[in-house]
């Protein structure tokens, strides 16, 4: 007999209150200011024997040293939680700090003298990542004390917030962001998925608690920004709900299998721009992109509310709760002679316009991003000199009464995660990408278009890769619900 479900949920304020570095473009960006702040939000629920913890962040991504450096502090503090079934993953936003662990195309080492002087109070990468790792710790322990019996719901509904981002053209090849009103366009690359996965948990007296709000696309509306923290439209998502919602309702965003989305639409895009100017009274302005942001936040809030009511009616406290840690080996992609010749040439040339760069200020735009592109390409160098035989990767598979999660360390495009869902034995199933890190992991079809994000230099994994670990997902979801 399964036992009564006891749920515990906790939030920690992430945001750096000193100039720090961004994490997301080619230049070097360093935030002087808050736009808004940055949330970590810990979710446990517990029935006895299963266990699942789901932590977001509203970071660029949750490394795997963050990861582990988290799971190792738990196990000391909590002797009852199993670190193992911890689910971690960041909502992908651009204007969030690097946490010291790697990842990124900038080393703020190279830079950090500079960087001191301009700013003497400079947060450093690995400064900010103790700080987020003793809050995620703090979060998870908080969330773990204050368990209560309770119940969860789950439900579908669906918001228009994630489109493809990559256009083809007649020639077949493919460009991130690019222009449909060239005389050659052909299509947009691949699908859009609009749905949105829901997880509410209730008291004891049947008043909403928290939500899991599971949707394909990263927090991107902002992506631009070259001086400000923010959580991007996920802030304006914790808004719109408390509104709707008053009473400190938690909320733990998750990014779906999205590595080839963003909410900036391709097609349509002077109509959208239109309406959102009549709808807000102001323009849709770069960087920040607010209007967007906000109509983003209208049409999730509208999604929850449509689907919470029916949500309600079918709570449960008590569930199977399992989880499943997997350790994969995938396949790298293997660098060939012509794209080891390619990427030579493109250090060449950046080597070139470093050498006739008439700026000598060690922090402009132009340099840190020929010094982030000429690191860039020597990965890729590097990869075809000692080419390694796999990548490694840890995936979770998590059940939740009849609902699954399923996490991928990567930027994952949505290809895989519709085979997932498609042939999935749950009634839903959640997937979690950049629950640990990791670069891109594209399709075949994207990589036959080239491109950032589906190149040798954006990816480690080889695309057929990804159909490794749907595979191996599937036959672990069906074990969970044989």
């Amino acid at each position: 007999m399964e036992d009564r479900l006891r749920i515990g949920w906790a939030h920690r304020d992430i945001t750096p209150r000193r100039p720090v570095a961004l994490r997301g473009q080619f230049n070097l960006r360093v935030a002087t200011r808050v736009q808004d702040p940055l949330m970590l939000t810990a979710l446990v629920l517990d029935s006895g024997p299963g266990q699942a913890v789901f932590v977001s962040a509203d970071l660029c991504s949750l490394e795997a040293g963050i990861v582990a450096r988290c799971r190792q502090r738990l196990a000391e503090r909590l002797p009852g939680l199993n670190p193992a079934c911890l689910v971690m993953a960041g909502t992908h936003t651009h204007t969030a700090p690097f946490t010291g662990e790697g990842g990124g195309l900038q080393d703020e080492h190279d830079y950090l003298g500079p960087l001191r002087e301009r700013y003497p109070d400079y947060l450093t990468a690995s400064e900010y990542g103790d700080m987020l790792v003793q809050s995620l710790v703090e979060a998870v322990v908080e969330a773990w004390q204050s368990r209560v019996p309770g119940s969860i719901g789950f439900g579908y509904g669906h918001a228009v917030v994630g489109e493809n981002r990559r256009t083809r053209y007649l020639d077949d090849r493919a460009v991130m962001y690019g222009s449909t009103a060239a005389a050659d366009f052909s299509h947009i690359e691949g699908h859009v998925d609009h749905s949105v996965n829901l997880l509410c948990t209730y008291d004891v007296c049947d008043r909403l608690t928290g939500i899991i709000v599971n949707l394909a696309c990263p927090a991107q509306a902002s992506e631009g920004g070259q001086d400000f923290v923010s959580a991007d439209f996920w802030h304006d998502v914790r808004e719109e709900l408390g509104r709707r919602h008053p009473g400190g309702l938690f909320v733990l965003p998750q990014c779906s299998a999205a590595g080839d989305q963003s909410p900036h639409r391709l097609l349509g895009k002077p109509a959208e721009d239109r309406m959102l100017r009549l709808k807000n009274g102001t323009a849709n302005e770069r960087p920040l992109n607010g209007a967007l942001r906000q109509e983003l936040a209208r049409r999730i809030g509208e999604a929850v509310d449509d689907a919470e009511p029916a949500i309600r009616r079918d709570r449960r406290d008590t569930v199977p709760l399992a989880c499943r840690g997997l350790q994969l080996d995938l396949p790298h992609w293997d660098i060939t002679a012509a794209e080891y010749a390619t990427v030579q040439a493109q250090m060449a040339e950046a080597q070139g316009q470093l050498a006739d760069l008439a700026v000598s200020d060690p922090l402009d735009n132009t340099r840190t991003a020929l010094r982030s592109r000429l690191g860039w390409c020597s990965a890729v160098a590097a990869r075809y000199e000692r080419p390694p035989q796999s990548v490694p990767a840890s995936v979770h598979v998590v059940r939740v009464s009849e609902v699954s999660f399923v996490t991928a360390p990567f930027e994952y495009y949505l290809d895989f995660g519709d085979r997932i869902k498609g042939r999935s034995p749950a009634l839903q199933t959640f997937v979690v990408q950049l629950a640990g890190g990791g670069p891109y992991l594209a399709t075949p079809r994207a990589a036959a278009g080239l491109s950032y994000g589906a190149v040798p230099a954006s990816c480690l994994v080889a695309p057929a890769g990804g159909q490794v670990l749907v595979n191996a997902a599937l036959a672990a979801l069906g074990e969970l619900f044989a």
